[in-house]
């Protein structure tokens, strides 16, 4: 196992098998005002998901996977209770896996244990952009496994990955678990795959995605508390973009005034979810010296989440130009794992 310590970490954070690197402490605050300025500013006014996840949100959302109703966590965690030992069985020796938004790795736990039953040592490398949520859960693993080496890297997913090649020399799998793939439209998701991820790894290294499969509204209306207006948990957690905005860049948003609102578009095959006004109104952001007005009615668009059939995943690693080799189902057929070769 092999990895090298050029870049800035933060030593009050090590423990004796984890260290961390911090890639967003000096411009996470100047990233987040510009996104949001940016987002309130456009004429369908957006917020990006990612910013949702603060130490509050990440915890939020760890609640919502929980809930009986959100089938995706549980049938990816019904899909590695059954097949970590096969899928670990796919992989070299010495293989290290990167964690994508890894959160408290509730799952991944189950595959790093099939790992550390093989070849009784791992490399496990989490990226998150919740710092204080993704040092808390490295100390209970290492805690839990303390045969597994653990270098967790505070960042988005892009800036995470770019350390990769200076700190990781072994194969590697990356695993892009939940329905993160889906935020984006099924183009935009080929190409985050092609531009962004497969040039952070190596020919033969491999990704395994988490893809929501199409299916009835019905199942897909509960996981996700649509139409919303009576699901305070998942309103919390949405509306956590506005308490940061509020928190740290002097907004006077009021979350009564906005309304949870979410729905599953079948023509598009994905769930789309907004907060919208709930009258005319107008809002000041201090550290940006400027106020957004908002029309009662006026949708600020969260986040999307695609489902996928088949045919949608083969064209997936295709455009992305990655070889599908197998693919793992939980017994509903609602959620797939999906093993990608780079070539």
């Amino acid at each position: 196992m092999s990895i090298s310590h050029d870049n800035k970490e933060e030593p009050p954070c090590d423990g004796p098998n984890y260290r961390f690197i911090n890639l967003i402490a000096h411009n996470a605050a100047d990233t987040f005002a510009s996104d949001i300025a940016k987002g309130l500013a456009a004429p369908q006014k957006y917020i990006r998901s990612m910013h949702m996840y603060d130490t509050d949100g990440s915890e939020l959302f760890e609640r919502i996977t929980q809930d009986q109703d959100y089938y995706p966590t549980h049938a990816e965690t019904e899909i590695l209770a059954r097949f970590a030992p096969e899928i670990a069985a796919c992989l070299a020796e010495n293989t290290a896996l990167v964690e994508l938004g890894s959160g408290s790795a509730k799952k991944t736990r189950l595959l790093l244990q099939a790992l550390l039953d093989k070849h009784n040592h791992a490399l496990f490398c989490p990226i998150d952009i919740s710092g204080d949520f993704l040092r808390e859960n490295v100390r209970c693993l290492s805690g839990d496994f303390p045969n597994l080496e653990i270098l967790g890297i505070v960042a988005d997913y892009y800036a995470g990955l770019s350390v990769l090649a200076n700190e990781i020399h072994q194969p590697i799998l990356m695993l892009w678990l939940g329905t993160d793939i889906g935020h984006a439209d099924r183009n935009a998701a080929a190409g985050l795959l092609r531009d962004k991820m497969i040039p952070a790894l190596k020919p033969g290294d491999r990704l395994l995605v988490g893809i929501d499969l199409k299916k009835s509204a019905e199942p897909i209306h509960r996981a996700y508390g649509c139409p919303g207006d009576k699901e305070p948990l998942r309103y919390a957690f949405n509306c956590n973009a506005l308490r940061r905005i509020n928190r740290e860049l002097g907004g006077n948003f009021i979350t009564e005034k906005f309304q949870r609102y979410c729905f599953y578009n079948e023509t598009l095959g994905r769930i789309e979810t907004y907060l919208k006004s709930l009258c005319d109104q107008q809002v000041t952001v201090a550290s940006l010296g400027r106020s957004f007005d908002f029309k009662e009615g006026e949708l600020v668009h969260l986040h999307f989440a695609y489902k996928y059939d088949q045919d949608d995943i083969l064209q997936l690693g295709k455009a992305a130009g990655l070889k599908l080799q197998q693919q793992w189902f939980d017994e509903k057929a609602w959620y797939s794992l999906n093993l990608f070769a780079v070539a």
